[in-house]
């Protein structure tokens, strides 16, 4: 294998893994519920470009589990 094709595919490999980790940090659900502005903000921008990252399922479940954690508990009888 001549060096020239050496050096496109290790360019290429080290391109690639360049890449692959300029996307966008995940935050955890416990993140987002200690962060509730931010959450919110985040599930609107979320519906609006209707992402399904990490991020905007974790805002989600966030703010839905902050709504629950005051909840009155049904009395059944």
């Amino acid at each position: 294998m001549s060096y020239m094709k050496k050096t496109r595919i290790i360019s290429l490999v080290l391109f690639s893994i360049a890449l692959s980790g300029c996307g966008e940090e995940i935050k955890t659900v416990d993140w987002w519920r200690n962060h509730p502005e931010e959450a919110i903000s985040k599930v609107e921008e979320c519906k609006k470009s209707g992402d399904v990252s990490d991020n905007c399922k974790n805002a989600k479940t966030a703010l839905y589990k902050n709504q629950q954690q005051d909840a009155p508990v049904p009395q059944i009888n």
